[in-house]
């Protein structure tokens, strides 16, 4: 029997794997705003924890040296904190942009799967008419063939009746 081929196969391929690319590009992008926000979360976390633990030190006596250390760890982390909420908003328009990016290949691939599925059931119903035309085909030759052989019966049978009239 035969076998459906797509025209566009390869071009359909390819545009699977393009999607499957946009997919990992979203996938490391998001990874990626998730590890920075979790740094970020940790990271006022930790700073939380200082403050309470410098208000445990001013109680008494003063360590100058830990408020100190505190203050420039407080100062770091607010550096810090200010790189990874830019490198968040920076994330966050190439995250649209992968989003966009995918949703544009979904598409395309979608396209040319809906022009697949067009093409196969044109081919299937075609596939159908050429199997009805063979088999309405085969019911004739063998009508004709039975209508032949009940004819050379029946004459078979006139011929023997006319000999045995004339025997």
């Amino acid at each position: 029997m035969a076998q459906f081929e797509f025209r566009y196969e390869s071009l359909l391929q390819h545009r699977r794997n393009l999607e499957d690319q946009a997919q990992r590009q979203m996938a490391e992008r998001v990874r990626t705003q998730m590890i920075l926000t979790e740094q970020l979360r940790s990271m006022q976390t930790q700073i939380t924890e200082s403050k309470r633990d410098l208000g445990g030190a001013l109680v008494g006596k003063i360590d100058l040296s830990r408020v100190g250390e505190f203050t420039r760890y407080n100062a770091d982390s607010t550096v810090r904190g200010r790189e990874l909420v830019k490198r968040l908003a920076e994330l966050e328009t190439q995250v649209e942009a992968a989003r966009q990016h995918l949703l544009n290949a979904t598409q395309q691939r979608k396209a040319l799967d809906l022009l697949r599925e067009r093409d196969h059931l044109e081919w299937k119903r075609e596939q159908d008419r050429k199997e009805t035309a063979e088999l309405d085909e085969l019911a004739s030759q063998a009508y004709t063939r039975r209508l032949f052989a009940e004819q050379r019966d029946a004459a078979d049978t006139a011929e023997d009746i006319r000999e045995e009239r004339v025997a």
